[in-house]
């Protein structure tokens, strides 16, 4: 019987590592690079750079004018440049990507002899609400509207309140007061670059590890980005 304990509980540790690894830390970006006409065009070169990092990330069109990079870093912004011999260079700036998502980015070069000089596109992350990528209802709190939207306790609550789904029953910054689409607290799910971030024993009211102390899961002054996926969600961010 005490063998059987043994093996039961080596198998539990033994799944762990397969747990962690499932869950995404990354993101991606991928598109079609064309010309005049709608023709795609084969052999671009297309550099992203992370700005905040200066992590930079280069690939070329391969057949169909198609491109992809993976294992980015989620958020941004991003600066994304494509060149080709004897075409003008594009350039796109202020590009976010969502964490585990991979964005689609398509871009249109022009022949160098009609070319006025580098068309720069701004664009910005997607839009509050938008579902198409993971079957729910999405927000996102960028980088930008944690630096300048004001936080008296400085934590979570004072910007997850900007989730249509959200309820606040609390103001001392306590987790347990936050709630989605009207059910309870302990359904809520946390990560942090895409890693379980719960309370595995249910010690914590907060349902957060670390909730006992009454403090948040992680320093506001630490995010890159605040993402609120409500089900239904993509089963990569499931478990």
């Amino acid at each position: 019987m005490l063998s059987k304990r043994i093996l039961s509980i080596l198998a539990m540790v033994l799944l762990v590592p397969t747990l962690l690894l499932a869950q995404n830390t990354t993101s991606g970006m991928r598109g079609l690079v064309k010309i005049a006409g709608g023709q795609p065009l084969v052999g671009a070169t297309v550099t992203v750079t992370h700005e905040p990092t200066g992590t930079v990330y280069k690939t070329q069109t391969r057949t169909g004018g198609t491109y992809v990079l993976n294992n980015m870093n989620p958020g941004g912004p991003y600066t994304i440049v494509v060149t080709f011999v004897n075409y003008g260079t594009e350039t796109l700036n202020e590009v976010y990507v969502g964490l585990g998502e991979v964005a689609t980015i398509d871009v249109n070069l022009k022949e160098k002899g009609n070319d006025l000089g580098n068309v720069v596109v701004t664009t910005i992350q997607n839009k509050k609400g938008d579902f198409s990528g993971k079957g729910g209802a999405e927000t996102t709190i960028g980088k930008e509207k944690l630096d300048n939207l004001p936080s008296v306790g400085r934590n979570l609550q004072d910007f997850l309140r900007f989730v249509p789904q959200a309820k606040i029953s609390g103001s001392d910054g306590n987790l347990a007061g936050i709630s989605f689409g009207g059910q309870n607290n302990r359904y809520n799910s946390f990560y942090i670059d895409g890693a379980a971030n719960n309370d595995q024993f249910g010690l914590a009211s907060s349902g957060t590890n670390g909730g006992q102390t009454g403090g948040a899961p992680i320093s506001i002054d630490a995010l890159d980005q605040i993402q609120v996926v409500l089900s239904p969600y993509d089963a990569s961010i499931g478990n």
